[in-house]
């Protein structure tokens, strides 16, 4: 019996053997959507997936996840290379995110969820949206725009961004933990307005991967969506807020135009604009933005 199960051992250790688990297990997980990023799944009802922005994980979703769980399944998503988790870098990072954004929603056979995404993660709800027209019930963009570059360089296409973005690439790969949370720490007291907040996000932020977050600023810069959004069939809501750029000129009415500008191709978008929060809005103004999303919601 001893030498069976010996040569039984051998047999299951064997390279061929071994190579066919690891094939496997990875088409395992590319198959339910895991090799770009992973997902925490809290509550019941109605799914909705929730993404974060930039240098952030789905912790910063914590309160929303709160408010929405009696009444939806919130599938809180944490990108491949934030937060700790291993990268999975390419040159179409963010297509591949997309994608797999796509896979996972029909993997677990999610009825019509709702897509909500803030910064990066609005900019890759459009995205996923856009690709999956039929697939999402509506679409929330919390401060996340389909290209971000017009609202710096009026009249920016995606490849006149290059040699900004690619000197903007170089410099943020090269970033260590702790450059990158003292560089938190002063980008983030423009976009929040608790010091206590800008202290937490930073801290997610030194956990980040450089090379990534190098790689998804590049190609934000760099991709224009507002001609793809026009495929969205479902209602979006995209909300604003620019009061931390008054003193650059910054208006109501003329960030309103540029908002609405960016989803003109959509034939059913709301954009709402907040007055006093900051980039980070659920975070600054929490009372307004479940009011609003959730007004919207109904």
């Amino acid at each position: 019996m001893k030498t069976q199960n010996t040569n039984i051992m051998k047999r299951i250790y064997s390279l061929p053997a071994i190579g066919l688990l690891l094939s496997f297990l990875l088409a395992n997980l590319i198959a339910n959507g895991q090799t770009h990023f992973t997902v925490n799944v809290t509550g019941k009802g109605k799914p909705m997936i929730l993404i974060h922005g930039l240098y952030c994980t789905g912790e910063v979703w914590k309160e929303t996840v709160a408010h929405y769980q009696d009444r939806y399944e919130c599938h809180v998503v944490t990108l491949a290379g934030f937060g700790g988790n291993a990268p999975a870098l390419s040159d179409h990072f963010m297509e591949d995110v997309k994608n797999d954004l796509v896979a996972y929603v029909k993997e677990k056979k999610l009825k019509k969820p709702v897509i909500m995404g803030h910064s990066m993660g609005g900019f890759l709800s459009f995205w996923t949206a856009a690709s999956a027209p039929d697939l999402f019930e509506k679409v929330i963009a919390v401060d996340g725009l389909p290209f971000l570059s017009v609202l710096q360089s009026p009249g920016a296409t995606g490849e006149s961004m290059k040699p900004m973005a690619e000197n903007m690439k170089a410099a943020m790969a090269k970033q260590t933990p702790e450059q990158i949370k003292s560089n938190q720490l002063r980008i983030l007291a423009s976009m929040i307005s608790s010091s206590d907040r800008v202290a937490q996000v930073a801290e997610i932020a030194s956990k980040a991967d450089p090379a990534t977050q190098a790689e998804v600023m590049y190609e934000m810069f760099t991709t224009d969506l507002r001609p793809q959004v026009a495929a969205i069939q479902s209602p979006v809501l995209l909300l604003g807020a620019w009061s931390a750029y008054k003193d650059y000129g910054a208006t109501h009415d003329g960030s309103l135009a540029a908002y609405q500008a960016q989803v003109s191709n959509i034939k059913n978008a709301k954009v709402a604009i907040n007055d006093t929060a900051k980039h980070f809005i659920f975070y600054d103004e929490p009372a307004w933005f479940f009011e609003t999303v959730d007004g919207f919601l109904k």
